[in-house]
């Protein structure tokens, strides 16, 4: 029903950051934030015959950077570029795999 990623929506990372807002108590709240960039899927999150993995692009607003809390962000995805601003999500990253191939 949701498609191969199960509902979920991907973004690229565009920037990480920090935010510390200072009080008058002492009382000092950091909160890590991240500025994504949404992503659409293609074909509604189906799997493509050729790869087997699930096709974005970007979205119309692309230079619109939604900040979110860094804790909502739900797993790594390796972008592999295509063409026509499109790119292949490959949702099965092993780090150490991927350090030493690319």
């Amino acid at each position: 029903m949701y498609g191969a990623l199960r509902g979920r929506q991907p973004a690229k990372v565009v920037a990480l950051l920090r935010i510390r807002n200072y009080s008058c108590d002492n009382t000092d709240t950091v909160r890590q934030v991240a500025g994504v960039q949404m992503l659409t899927q293609v074909n509604s999150g189906r799997l493509s015959d050729p790869h087997r993995l699930v096709t974005v692009e970007m979205r119309e607003d692309a230079r619109r950077f939604p900040i979110v809390d860094v804790g909502t962000i739900l797993g790594l995805a390796h972008l592999i570029p295509e063409v026509d601003w499109r790119s292949l999500v490959n949702s099965r990253i092993d780090l150490t795999t991927f350090n030493e191939v690319y």
